[in-house]
């Protein structure tokens, strides 16, 4: 499998979960638990027997990367926006 493909998969996976937490703000605690739990979950199984291809490597890498750094990622955007305060 081409390198360009992997990393533009790979790649896009990451950018898509830190602007959903950018645009969206975390979530509560426990979703992100629950998502870094899940990532290392489907990270760390092994593929049933007719799942061993370089597509199948690539749909479960997207799938952890985002979800580890969806979960992970929050520590980096929790005092990130200020609510503004208006001023008479």
């Amino acid at each position: 499998m081409r390198f360009a493909l992997v990393a533009g998969v790979f790649g896009s996976s990451l950018l898509a979960a830190l602007l959903l937490l950018y645009f969206f703000r975390p979530k509560a605690w426990y979703w992100h638990v629950l998502s870094v739990a899940a990532a290392l979950a489907i990270g760390l199984t092994p593929f049933p027997e007719g799942w061993h291809s370089p597509a199948a490597d690539l749909v479960v890498g997207a799938i952890f990367i985002f979800l580890f750094f969806w979960g992970a990622g929050a520590i980096l955007f929790l005092g990130g926006r200020r609510r503004q305060v208006r001023r008479a």
